[in-house]
């Protein structure tokens, strides 16, 4: 007995439990070496550690949180409780394990994320023909994350943020960069990119909302940047971000307090041209862009 109840202080010390974490332990039929060899390595650091483990486990084992018993009523089992708990431990194996949960969920989770940059590569693709069909516009590039491989970062879900479980990069928003000559022509460049991801949903049921595509637009020849398009229906519209110096100064050419843009996203290894009318690259329509649609 003296031997046992050392396992279970080493197994308390090691897994960092308390003595309600211990009480459930036993009451789950786990033993101190079961516990000792869950404890995760710094390799796995997405395992769950042993003490959230246990309390996950006695949740599903009695379908309900973990409420635990105060000491003063604390109370030793009977044999016949001792007996149920006996039979329960050999149904150990059937439990799904912390470590393959989390497994399952972020395998999930990337499948998710990788959709999400896929469908907007789609949309940066029909935003690209509506694009073409405008004689203002002369290049389009897909610019930001959506046309990078997406690479690894601990995300901002709480959860897995907690855990330290890294998944691919989640893509925010679609950025596109537009060559225009003339920026009089904005309201046709954004009636094009409402229609855009509206033919998009149609034909795919992939969601692509307008306000998630950031336009930014720059002058032919000098890659100066102008300012972004806008989303608003009219301009101005009387919103305080239309208060911004310069916002407006061209109708739907939007400007942003403080912020510069990144030539270097511009770079070829940064960036994907869907679209140049000076190369002759990519298709200016397609089949599905009627000639009467009223750009």
């Amino acid at each position: 007995m003296s031997a046992r109840n050392d396992d279970w202080a080493a197994a308390k010390r090691l897994c960092r439990l308390s003595s309600e974490d211990v009480r459930m332990a036993k009451a789950l039929g786990l033993n101190p070496r079961k516990l000792m060899k869950n404890i995760p390595s710094s390799q796995v650091g997405w395992k769950a550690p042993v003490r959230d483990w246990v309390r996950e486990l006695y949740r599903k084992r009695h379908g309900a949180p973990v409420d635990p018993a105060p000491a003063a009523v604390a109370r030793p089992l009977v044999k016949a409780e001792t007996y149920e708990l006996e039979q329960r431990s050999s149904e150990d194996d059937a439990w799904l394990p912390a470590e393959a949960a989390w497994e399952e969920e972020i395998e999930e989770r990337d499948r998710l994320l990788l959709q999400r940059q896929e469908g907007f590569r789609a949309g940066a693709d029909y935003v690209a023909f509506a694009f073409a069909r405008l004689s203002c516009v002369e290049r389009v590039a897909l610019i930001g994350s959506v046309a990078q491989p997406l690479h690894r970062e601990v995300p901002r879900f709480r959860k897995l943020r907690r855990a330290g479980v890294a998944l691919w990069h989640e893509c925010k928003d679609l950025d596109l960069a537009v060559w225009v000559r003339d920026p009089s022509q904005l309201d046709s460049l954004r009636k094009a990119l409402g229609l855009a991801v509206n033919l998009l949903f149609a034909e795919t049921e992939i969601g692509v909302a307008h306000h998630q595509v950031d336009v930014f637009l720059l002058e032919p020849g000098t890659d100066r940047y102008l300012g972004r398009l806008c989303h608003f229906g009219t301009c101005p519209k009387g919103k305080p971000e239309c208060r911004v110096p310069g916002c407006g100064a061209s109708r739907f050419l939007r400007q942003h307090d403080d912020f510069v843009f990144d030539l270097r996203s511009l770079d070829p290894a940064r960036s994907i041209v869907l679209f140049d009318r000076v190369r002759d690259f990519g298709p200016p329509s397609l089949d599905r862009w009627r000639d009467d649609i009223p750009f």
